[in-house]
């Protein structure tokens, strides 16, 4: 399980503003959304079983033709030509009972039938209604669970859904970051182009002064190059940069406004563990295993139920009459009753009952030690996140501290190195200590907002 703490410890950020627009914008937040939704009709496809159907049927006139043999008053057989055609109108109803696990039903329907040879007549038959409920017995109801484990499985999708948004925010806030990370490299290298040339011009005369080795000259200048280079390789990453966040926010984002943010002045604070796991209780990989301990509990109770006597009752009600015209076939409509009690008693099964059982138990021991070892997992989590935090935390304070000292070191050695009285390797050795302080400051920043 991967706990991302960008809740907790960043609830409010000037990033916040920038994530709302990529994700109304997005092509990826888009998907999310599509199957977010998707899920939901999933969801309520399932509850349909839950709620009372209705259909219509009906059959066109099926005709068929046949040569068919008749016996006669005098028990000789007439092979004779018999055409027929059958038409059928009903309508069915259902609802079932998840407390129960029954099932009622009503149907309705008219039968026609149309005999054309030797001479043509036709019959009616109806069933004004049929009233039917059908009852298993001594078997698991598997409609009363039905409700139960749908809302589990959509507990899991919405925690699903809000896991895969937060790592696209992730997705967005790392680009940002990396964006204003690379544009302040860009201008502090340009900065130090800036101070390089000035330092080259005042040595230029130490050299001819003799106070200063050409070759130090020479090694001004190539790593005046080598940070020109730097920036040549920062505009490549500066415009891919670009691209993808004009994917995720639209070709209309001001990446000004992306420049304009100032990573340091933002308001940092260190996640609580409660908090934390809060947020690890909500993670789908949490959730899955709940669900996996509840269905595993499920499974028991049903082998245990279904390996024994099993019935099922199913009783019926209603009317239904026969005419030979339409008019007459409501009228004075015949009593049907029905009632069967089924019964099977396993007797021989080869021990499936037994091994049912005992692989429902341990399917249930699998899933309960599953949850422990991910709660655990969380926990682990919890506290190596609020180390990195208190890690990074003093990392920043180090590097604050430290950058002061570097850059006031850097000047006075600028000062010597001017007026000849340091070498160039100490003047190097002093700027790349500014350098490499001010880069790992704004490195720490960025890296506890991408936490």
């Amino acid at each position: 399980m991967v706990l991302h703490a960008y809740e907790s410890a960043h609830a409010q950020s000037p990033l916040d503003q920038l994530l709302t627009r990529a994700i109304a914008t997005s092509p990826d937040a888009k998907l999310l959304e599509l199957t977010k939704t998707q899920n939901s009709y999933q969801d309520k496809l399932q509850l349909a079983a839950l709620k009372p159907s209705l259909s219509v049927t009906s059959n066109l006139p099926g005709y068929t033709r046949s040569i068919n043999s008749i016996t006669q008053p005098d028990g000789s057989l007439k092979f004779q030509t018999q055409s027929q055609a059958y038409s059928t109108l009903g309508i069915n109803a259902s609802q079932a009972i998840p407390i129960s696990g029954g099932r009622l039903s009503l149907i309705s329907g008219l039968n026609r039938i149309d005999l054309f040879d030797p001479t043509r007549t036709t019959a009616w038959s109806s069933n004004l209604f049929i009233f039917s409920y059908s009852q298993p017995l001594m078997q698991y109801n598997e409609l009363r669970i039905l409700k139960p484990n749908l809302l589990a499985s959509q507990k899991l999708n919405t925690a699903q859904y809000t896991k895969n948004k937060r790592q696209f925010e992730q997705r967005i806030a790392t680009l940002v970051l990396d964006y204003i990370l690379a544009t302040t490299q860009k201008e502090n290298n340009m900065e130090r182009i800036v101070e390089r040339e000035k330092t080259i011009t005042k040595t230029t005369n130490l050299v001819e002064a003799g106070k200063l080795l050409a070759e130090d000259l020479y090694l001004l200048k190539l790593e005046l190059k080598r940070t020109e280079a730097q920036n040549i390789s920062l505009d490549n990453r500066l415009a891919s940069l670009a691209e993808q966040i004009s994917y995720h926010m639209g070709a209309e984002t001001s990446l000004s406004e992306i420049r304009s943010l100032t990573i340091g002045e933002w308001q940092r604070s260190v996640p609580t563990a409660d908090s934390l796991l809060a947020i690890a209780q909500k993670d789908p990989m949490w959730l899955q295993t709940a669900q996996a301990v509840l269905l595993a509990q499920q499974n028991i109770d049903r082998q245990q139920q279904n390996s024994g006597l099993q019935a099922s009752f199913d009783v019926s009600f209603g009317y239904n009459q026969q005419a030979d015209q339409l008019d007459k076939i409501y009228k004075n409509p015949l009593d049907r009753q029905m009632g069967t009690l089924s019964v099977s008693v396993p007797i021989l099964s080869g021990g499936r009952a037994k091994y049912n059982k005992l692989i429902a138990q341990n399917t249930y021991e699998i899933a309960s030690l599953q949850k422990e070892i991910v709660a655990q997992t969380a926990r682990q989590q919890v506290d190596n996140i609020i180390r990195q935090y208190e890690q990074i935390e003093n990392d920043i304070l180090l590097a604050q501290e430290s950058l002061t000292i570097a850059q006031e070191r850097y000047a006075r050695y600028t000062n010597l190195f001017e007026a000849g009285k340091i070498t160039v390797d100490q003047y190097l050795q002093a700027q790349n200590y500014a350098n490499r302080i001010e880069l790992e400051l704004l490195s720490a920043q960025v890296n506890y907002w991408k936490l």
